[in-house]
């Protein structure tokens, strides 16, 4: 059986200097919202860039901050969820 607990973390992505005010620019105009839409931005082109999850942030996300969504979740041995804290 397997409990699983959803989490916040802030991650730390680093990109190429001459890619850095493209970026910005892009986190300004709400077209960057994620690490992911940096990469996707970027078009994966991963020399240069570093992500990394930032030591000591992670935390334990509430019903609230979820929206009432789960976030605790109880799986079976079978993979199946048998238990759930949210819609």
């Amino acid at each position: 059986m397997d409990f699983d607990f959803k989490i916040t973390a802030w991650e730390r992505v680093n990109v190429n200097e001459e890619d850095e005010g493209k970026v910005l620019q892009a986190i300004k105009d709400g077209i960057i919202k994620s690490s992911n839409d940096l990469y996707d931005f970027l078009g994966y082109q991963t020399k240069g860039i570093h992500c990394h999850k930032i030591d000591d942030t992670e935390e334990p996300m509430t019903l609230e901050s979820n929206n009432g969504y789960t976030t605790i979740d109880v799986i079976d041995d079978e993979g199946d969820s048998i238990w759930q804290n949210g819609n």
